[in-house]
């Protein structure tokens, strides 16, 4: 079949309608609602199953498997347009904690499960230089990067299963983090460390459910302009759609000057939207910029990226690395398992496990996720976690960045143990500097001081 912009119209329409069923299946089933799965995974699965690459009930057209390269540029434009200036004063010491938590967790999955894949797995199994960067580009970065990864390898021309793979990482990071997050509530309020609840309570209805009862429905953002003359979000697509659309431009541009400098499109729109809201903060603009508005926005993208990506999966990609793949997950939550205890629970001097809680359910999916579990243990969020952690992904956020866009480069040109110990020594420096300005001490935990 031809594509044209109607197929567009349909796989959007299809997608959007999968969103919905996903959502009431969350509202009405008891199993969804107790795994806390989100309506985009639930969608992702259905259009898996039914489209082409399953029972092909639904008309996909050939090309869904693109658009979660184009959603994810709109997602990376978002991210700077909006944000207010970081007061770094206002919490130094609970910052640099959650900074180490978030940064080393991060750059032990990059690192140790490159290296697995490398020195171990790939000793028994033919495996692509970049299969470990599975790991850390589904469990710590979610299906927004997976697709971000998975793009860059494509358009590399060096590995175009890298999609595929990441999107199931992601899959079975965000629903193990759940599970494993909830474990670890329960043995928590067991053991008596957590300090704000003493047995976990049942989660409030909107949880549960995903539906907000009239009574506590809120406005999601601020009106910023006249819709007499442009509506609010069309003037906000339209500011986010500037930096997506000239980073598109200037990574081919750069691409046809020197085809060996191939930046990948999201990375040169991230660049372009941080240069657009410097702007709009030196002429005054940035007053009509509403950030709740810019993250809704995000958020819709996000949600039609997750299901895109999960439709394109190929069953066949799966099967294939099915053992290796298998391996290198149990890997990861083992990993992510041992930095919480020993680690994560060691870089906080006070709600040590209310505060480990979020980086367990970020890194193992997305931020959402570990809100969600922290909301559980903190119904109040008295223990500052947020606020730590909103500015510790600030100063995160560069090296996520990095991380992002720089390994499909390097392992395409031949640098994968390179980029392995890369991340390996940057781990180790980093906790070395965590334990200089005593942003890790070990032994502090209530889990060793109750031997």
């Amino acid at each position: 079949m031809k594509f044209t912009a109607w197929s567009v119209f349909v796989d959007f329409a299809l997608m959007g309608g999968l969103l919905v069923l996903g959502q009431y299946l969350r509202a009405k089933i008891k199993l969804f609602q107790s795994l806390l799965l989100p309506a985009a995974l639930i969608a992702g699965a259905l259009a898996w199953v039914l489209g082409p690459n399953g029972i092909h009930i639904l008309p996909f057209s050939n090309s869904v498997g693109t658009y979660a390269s184009i959603l994810i540029i709109l997602v990376f434009a978002s991210m700077p347009i909006g944000d207010e200036p970081v007061n770094w004063k206002k919490s130094g010491r609970g910052i640099g904690e959650m900074f180490s938590n978030l940064t080393g967790i991060a750059l032990a999955q990059y690192g140790l499960g490159m290296a697995i894949s490398l020195y171990i797995l790939g000793l028994v199994w033919k495996l692509h230089p970049g299969f470990g960067l599975m790991l850390a580009t589904g469990f710590y970065g979610g299906h927004g990067t997976a697709a971000a990864v998975g793009s860059a390898f494509e358009s590399l021309g060096c590995w175009d299963e890298a999609l595929a793979l990441g999107m199931t990482s992601a899959t079975v990071g965000i629903i193990g983090g759940i599970v494993g997050g909830v474990s670890l509530i329960n043995w928590a309020t067991r053991k008596k460390i957590t300090n704000f609840i003493t047995t976990p309570s049942e989660l409030p209805q909107e949880l549960r459910t995903g539906i907000i009862p009239k009574p506590n429905q809120k406005p999601y953002g601020k009106t910023t302009v006249s819709s007499i003359s442009i509506d609010p979000i069309t003037f906000h697509v339209g500011i986010i759609l500037i930096p997506s659309v000239l980073g598109y431009y200037i990574s081919n541009w750069l691409g046809i000057i020197n085809p060996n400098l191939r930046i990948p499109e999201f990375a040169s729109a991230l660049i372009v939207a941080y240069v657009v809201q410097l702007i709009l903060r030196a002429t005054g603009a940035h007053e009509y910029v509403d950030r709740s508005t810019v993250n809704r926005i995000s958020g819709v993208a996000t949600d039609f990226l997750i299901v895109a990506g999960m439709e394109s999966i190929k069953f066949s990609v799966v099967v294939k690395y099915a053992v290796p793949l298998t391996i290198l997950f149990v890997f990861g939550f083992l990993l992510n398992w041992f930095w919480f205890m020993r680690f994560g629970m060691n870089m906080a001097r006070e709600n040590s496990f209310e505060r480990n809680i979020f980086v367990w359910g970020a890194a193992n999916g997305v931020v959402t996720t570990g809100i969600l579990l922290l909301r559980v243990v903190d119904p109040e969020f008295k223990s500052r976690t947020l606020e730590d952690a909103a500015m510790a992904l600030v100063a995160n956020r560069p090296i996520v960045i990095a991380l992002t866009a720089f390994p499909p480069i390097m392992i395409c040109s031949g640098m994968a143990g390179l980029f392995t110990w890369i991340c390996i020594g940057g781990f180790i420096v980093l906790l070395l500097a965590a334990r200089i300005f005593k942003w890790w001490n070990p032994g502090a935990s209530p889990i060793h001081k109750q031997g």
